[in-house]
């Protein structure tokens, strides 16, 4: 599976650049084939990319359709064709447009609403550049795995939860309730908990929307 990082800091401060990278470099086992990052001003995006299907052939994280949206994602979809009908697109491109550009593609035209096209297993995030926005979204049966953590003015996410822990801002306090659960129950009983106070899970079926407010969660 491909690796995906980012920082966004709601405060309007630029993200470091330097600690991006080396969250991407952490994330070099996950995807061999690429290793990129993006950032502007308070938004910042990586990648590590594992090619696994065709389509994957082209492909280029972190991708944007006219510098408008920005998208990093470990995505695998279905009913490309179906998609590329309701996109407008030709068919002839099911070969040649990574899953990733389809996602993009999608919430420019639908934005929030595009969960509802999209089959597959997949874990990605949008910097809605015009709205100043950042929209996540796990698979409807969570097959790729969404982590985040929303500390002071800061959002890092990642699919990989030690990723986030190498953030300085993200604490190593760990989540007494959760381990508690784990000890007498073999699990954690909050689904949306992980073993550190900090991070959170993105459940299955569910979306993250971050602007400059509040962080917002909601099923689809």
């Amino acid at each position: 599976m491909s690796g995906i990082v980012g920082i966004f800091r709601r405060d309007g401060a630029p993200v470091e650049r330097a600690l991006l990278q080396s969250l991407v470099d952490f994330l070099a086992y996950r995807g061999q084939d690429g290793r990129e990052c993006w950032a502007d001003t308070s938004i910042g995006l990586g990648h590590t990319l594992l090619r696994t299907t065709r389509e994957s052939a082209s492909e280029r994280q972190p991708a944007s359709v006219e510098d408008r949206y920005w998208i990093t994602a470990d995505a695998r979809l279905d009913g490309r064709r179906e998609l590329l009908d309701r996109l407008g697109l030709p068919r002839s491109n099911a070969q040649s447009t990574p899953d990733c550009e389809l996602i993009l593609r999608a919430y420019a035209k639908w934005g929030s609403e595009c969960l509802g096209h999209l089959r597959g297993d997949f874990s990605f995030a949008v910097w809605d550049a015009p709205n100043k926005q950042l929209f996540c979204a796990r698979d409807h049966f969570g097959i790729k795995p969404f982590y985040y953590a929303g500390v002071g003015s800061v959002l890092v996410f990642s699919n990989t939860l030690d990723c986030i822990r190498r953030h300085p801002a993200v604490s190593v306090r760990l989540n007494d309730l959760a381990i508690a659960d784990f000890l007498l129950f073999d699990m954690i009983r909050e689904p949306a908990a992980t073993s550190f106070e900090d991070i959170h899970r993105l459940l299955p079926a569910h979306s993250l929307t971050c602007g400059q407010g509040s962080i917002f969660v909601r099923r689809y």
